[in-house]
């Protein structure tokens, strides 16, 4: 690829794969993380009131998420959506947890105290109550055009906020 300016834009997990090939890419000139998954949320959830609140919140992004959804696409493909979505969410079950926790023991990532190179940006999209975490985190670094914005009131701000993504983009 010959881009001459690329700018990554995660969200959730997504961030820990750019995090990994951040490096591999010609002409990086940006992050751009919207909650991106980060280390601590993983391996040391923070307990303050505000994050348990918030998943005890979790049917709530998913009703919004679904009414969006519902919105935007036809009926069948908005109804095919959701029978899938539900049809792989049955799949899962504490077996699954148990291999995706070793799985994530053997990666590195999760264990080396790398950060974002200080010569790139980084911009955070979160909600308000994240941000003393993403200061903390892997992807906040000292550049002066770093900055972490509070937005939206779930994890999926993309479907509340799309346009003002965009703006920041």
């Amino acid at each position: 690829m010959n881009a001459k300016n690329v700018i990554i834009l995660a969200h959730s997990i997504g961030g820990v794969y750019a995090f990994q090939v951040r490096d591999k890419v010609k002409n990086l000139k940006a992050f751009v993380g919207i909650e991106p998954t980060d280390r601590e949320i993983i391996l040391n959830p923070p307990q303050e009131k505000a994050y348990l609140e918030r998943n005890k919140n979790e049917t709530i992004s998913e009703k919004f998420i679904h009414q969006k959804i519902f919105d935007l696409f036809p009926e069948t493909e908005t109804k095919t959506f959701w029978q899938t979505t539900e049809k792989n969410k049955a799949h899962f079950n504490d077996q699954d947890d148990q291999h995706l926790m070793n799985a994530m023991k053997k990666d590195v990532f999760w264990f080396n105290q790398d950060k974002w190179n200080d010569s790139i940006p980084t911009i955070i999209i979160t909600e308000k109550y994240r941000m003393s975490e993403y200061e903390r985190s892997e992807y906040f670094n000292q550049n002066s055009e770093s900055k972490i914005i509070p937005m939206g009131t779930f994890h999926y701000i993309q479907w509340e906020y799309p346009h003002e993504i965009a703006d920041i983009l």
